[in-house]
């Protein structure tokens, strides 16, 4: 007795009825048509009322040839310009009339960070950390230049695994194609110009910029402290140096940015191209914009934006300030009294 005779021996016993559905076999449809065919009649055989349907014509024409396609691109891409937007140059600047990659920042960190350094003018003490930065920059700067025999080495840098990039970029200056430490500056439209330039709205100040040849280049900056963390940021500012150097070097194609981090001997490379450029300065225009057109600076007091904020008030574990304690907005204020 097999599995199905026993399930109807089971139900004679118990009174049970057992129900036998009919099994449909549906042939494979060769084609369309045929398919078309056996969907109307098992409807019909069900009282059910078939619907015909026929798909939308393509609004999309294919193109003809090369130039038909090569016009339709063109044609899509000043579609999605103009609804992305235009670039807007004609504005009125507010209480900071020039923005550089620091200060649009900190400006996204904390706006009254902003207005205490660039509007009040309340000065900042440089740290220890700082201090360090400048005097190796420095010294890397002096070094490729040729004019002192060894790079700044402390106990925490390792030049020995840079070495080599090092004595690269010291060759490439030798032979004229190096640039350091220069004040390049920008208009509203992104034209080119100098820091005295009545025009000034964007500063920026690279490491080192290597002219490889006359379609590519290399943006050098060195970093003390840790890679990790900071590899958003850094990018970032990677991009704003880009964005200087593509309007400074209309001939150039291909930026490559170089970030070298002193303290661990490693580098982090970006490379854009001028299309990719030309689709992320937009972004960086309005950040800018939104800056430099500010009048009312809002404080972002927290516990992250305040922590080592220079016009704050909490201290490290020696009980030393990292700031002046300016801010009357600081969220570490009063909280060892309370």
């Amino acid at each position: 007795m097999n599995f199905a005779e026993k399930l109807k021996a089971k139900a004679l016993e118990t009174g049970q009825k057992s129900i036998e559905k009919e099994v449909v076999v549906v042939d494979k449809a060769a084609n369309k048509e045929g398919l078309a065919a056996m969907l109307g009649a098992r409807a019909k055989a069900t009282n059910q009322q078939s619907v015909v349907t026929q798909a939308p014509s393509p609004t999309v024409k294919k193109a003809g040839s090369l130039n038909a396609l090569s016009n339709a691109l063109k044609q899509a891409k000043e579609t999605r310009e103009e609804v992305r937007g235009a670039m807007v140059i004609d504005f009125p600047t507010a209480a900071v009339r020039a923005w550089s990659f620091s200060t649009l920042k900190k400006f996204e960190n904390c706006q009254w960070a902003v207005k205490l350094g660039k509007v009040d003018k309340i000065y900042v003490e440089s740290g220890e950390a700082a201090q360090r930065g400048t005097l190796i920059h420095d010294g890397c700067e002096e070094w490729v230049r040729g004019n002192i025999a060894e790079l700044p080495a402390d106990p925490r840098t390792k030049f020995d695994q840079l070495s080599g990039d090092f004595t690269t970029l010291r060759e490439e200056f030798r032979a004229g194609k190096v640039t350091m430490e220069e004040n390049w500056g920008i208009r509203k439209d992104w034209s080119p110009c100098e820091w005295d330039d009545d025009e000034l709205w964007g500063r920026a100040k690279l490491d080192a910029f290597v002219l490889e040849d006359e379609h590519s280049c290399r943006i050098i900056d060195y970093k003390t402290g840790r890679k990790f963390g900071n590899e958003m940021k850094h990018a970032d500012q990677g991009l704003s140096y880009a964005l200087h150097a593509m309007y400074r070097y209309p001939e150039l194609d291909v930026f490559r940015v170089e970030f070298w981090y002193i303290d661990e001997g490693i580098k982090m490379l970006r490379t854009f191209n001028r299309r990719q450029l030309g689709m992320l300065i937009l972004r960086m225009h309005n950040r800018a914009k939104k800056l430099t057109t500010t009048k009312d600076f809002i404080p972002s007091a927290n516990a992250h934006t305040c922590r080592f904020c220079e016009y704050g008030c909490n201290t490290n574990k020696e009980g030393k300030a990292y700031g002046n304690g300016a801010c009357g907005f600081d969220h570490y204020r009063g909280l060892d009294v309370a």
